[in-house]
């Protein structure tokens, strides 16, 4: 917070009876009243820190949490010692009434690898460190049971794309809690092929170690999401896009562009990497589709089979991926 009369000076009686009354104001709970009187001794910069805090006091009492908490970030940057870890804790208090115990938790797991902690505000810090971390659990627990009931609602009613935005706020949590009821939906001939890759990776990301079974485009397959590579680094994949690097110089646009295609393809068909015998195909699919979308001309691999099959999945895939995740 800046001075604003910084040119201004306040007279010594003036600032002694400001401070004496918003400090009576604030014992006697008062608290708009010890605002009115404080806040004028902290705009011409002659406040002592038991005027900041009874600001910060009355402040959140009357709810003027944002004035607070900007007062309070700009007090601990400016403070040492025991008075940094006194704001420390009175913006602990703002953020614990905003309920932000995520920056809470964050904010004291970075405090707390400092040595320096005096050991009373250490013990305070800790406590606070304790409660915000098991309201963050219950508050997540209760938004993943909120999603997960959003998730099948959508799939009563058919809407893949309900579904995605579940499992997109889903994810952020550990699905370990949610694997009973989720589990079942990958061998289930009705759920999207990309449904199936968002559950698949929020297991695989959340270390599920458990084996599970996949149904996916006429195979059924077991595996363990834990052991799952991140389909970009796949070796098959990365075959693909070496092949292409011709395209890469000569047409870094088209490249781009058939890149997206190829990731698209993979992420829809996911865990289904390609074989090393479908690579060629692809790679010249991939050209094909690059060329006709830029309406360029090429000169066709006549010696490639089965490029049309895969011309046709690609771009299928693609309209998929696009209605159904977006142009992202």
């Amino acid at each position: 917070m800046e001075n604003e009369n910084k040119n201004v000076v306040m007279f010594p009686k003036w600032k002694s009876r400001l401070e004496r009354i918003g400090l009576e104001a604030l014992k006697e709970k008062r608290y708009q009243d010890a605002v009115d009187s404080l806040l004028p001794l902290i705009e011409y910069g002659v406040a002592s820190e038991d005027v900041v805090t009874g600001l910060l006091m009355s402040w959140i009492e009357t709810g003027e949490l944002d004035r607070a908490e900007e007062l309070c970030q700009q007090k601990m940057k400016e403070s040492l010692d025991e008075q940094y870890y006194h704001y420390l804790h009175m913006y602990i208090t703002i953020l614990f009434q905003r309920n932000r115990y995520q920056e809470i938790v964050d904010l004291l797991e970075e405090v707390f690898e400092s040595e320096d902690i005096p050991q009373q505000s250490r013990t305070q810090l800790w406590q606070m460190f304790e409660v915000s971390r098991k309201l963050l659990e219950g508050h997540q627990q209760e938004q993943g049971e909120k999603w997960k009931v959003d998730f099948f609602e959508a799939l009563d009613k058919n809407d893949s794309p309900g579904q995605w935005r579940a499992l997109d706020t889903l994810k952020e949590q550990s699905a370990e809690r949610f694997l009973e009821d989720f589990k079942g939906l990958l061998v289930a001939s009705s759920i999207h092929p990309i449904i199936k890759t968002a559950i698949i990776q929020w297991f695989r990301d959340s270390e599920v170690n458990n084996p599970i079974t996949v149904s996916k485009f006429g195979q059924t397959f077991e595996l363990v999401p834990s052991e799952l590579n991140q389909f970009q680094s796949d070796y098959m994949i990365k075959q693909i896009q070496l092949r292409l690097g011709d395209m890469e110089q000569s047409n870094p646009s088209m490249y781009d562009m058939v890149n997206q295609l190829l990731y698209r393809y993979c992420f829809v068909r996911y865990p289904i990497f390609p074989q090393e015998e479908e690579v060629p195909v692809i790679v010249e699919a991939l050209k094909q589709l690059g060329h006709e979308y830029l309406q360029l001309p090429y000169r066709f691999d006549e010696a490639v089979d089965g490029v049309e099959k895969y011309k046709q999945e690609i771009e299928l895939c693609e309209q998929h991926y696009t209605l159904l995740v977006g142009e992202s």
